[in-house]
């Protein structure tokens, strides 16, 4: 990971052996242990796992294995964003959808990411409360049967803006617009500041996914890494078969 880079890794959960579902919760810290077994329903408990294993996977690689995963610890912004305690590590940012965990990692730009899984049906009715005027015109420009993708594209770059801002839905989803060709941002509300300040990337994961990141540019340029990674190939092959049966069911 170098230092002026976004790096991230995407990993699918679909052929993530049962068997390593513990290795993975063992990762996480006993807060995150504890809120993982509170979710119902087993897919959202596997999710919740995965992308904070991937994010301590990351963090420790960015120290060149200086820190172990279990050992890092988080603090948490006004607006809900997560950064690593006492400001002592890189920025990150996770997303998760229907098979998919995501985290960008990077000590040169606060990196915003969203993924989420292409077979989502979105009822486009609520293109007229999420959207700016001109992404509502954009999608219905659209063939009717692209609006589907079309918002998921839309969707998933102001999920990726507002997570970088570190403001989260406290901001106005219509304050602004994502415009395609080039791929740029445009502001409704001067106060946002300098539009060309910030950078976007978007592209589709395993035919299956699409990926959103944003970033404001720093001085330096910035390159991005993205990269599909594989859990158990992460975690190592040899599996604690006696430690299967804690698998949450």
């Amino acid at each position: 990971m170098g230092v002026d880079a976004i790096t991230v890794w995407a990993a699918p959960l679909d052929t993530v052996p049962v068997a390593l579902w513990p290795r993975v919760e063992s990762i996480l810290d006993a807060a995150e242990r504890e809120r993982a077994k509170r979710f119902r329903f087993e897919r959202d408990y596997r999710h919740y796992c995965a992308a904070h294993a991937l994010k301590r996977l990351m963090l420790t690689v960015s120290t060149a294995g200086a820190i172990a995963p279990r050992a890092w610890t988080f603090d948490t912004g006004s607006h809900g964003r997560p950064t690593v305690a006492g400001g002592r590590g890189a920025h990150f940012n996770l997303s998760h959808c229907d098979g998919l965990v995501a985290c960008a990692v990077s000590r040169a730009a606060k990196p915003g990411i969203d993924v989420e899984n292409l077979d989502r049906v979105v009822p486009l009715d609520i293109a007229e409360t999420y959207l700016a005027a001109d992404e509502a015109k954009w999608l219905y420009g659209l063939a009717e049967t692209a609006r589907q993708a079309g918002f998921l594209r839309l969707w998933t770059l102001k999920e990726a803006y507002i997570k970088a801002t570190g403001l989260g839905l406290s901001q106005a989803l219509d304050a602004f617009a994502i415009d395609f060709d080039p791929l740029r941002i445009s502001f409704t509300d001067p106060a946002l500041g300098d539009p060309s300040a910030w950078r976007f990337e978007q592209l589709e994961i395993g035919g299956r996914h699409v990926l959103a990141l944003a970033w404001r540019a720093p001085a330096k340029p910035v390159r991005t890494e993205v990269t599909s990674v594989d859990l158990a190939s992460l975690l190592g092959s040899a599996v604690d078969t006696a430690s299967a049966d804690s698998v949450r069911r």
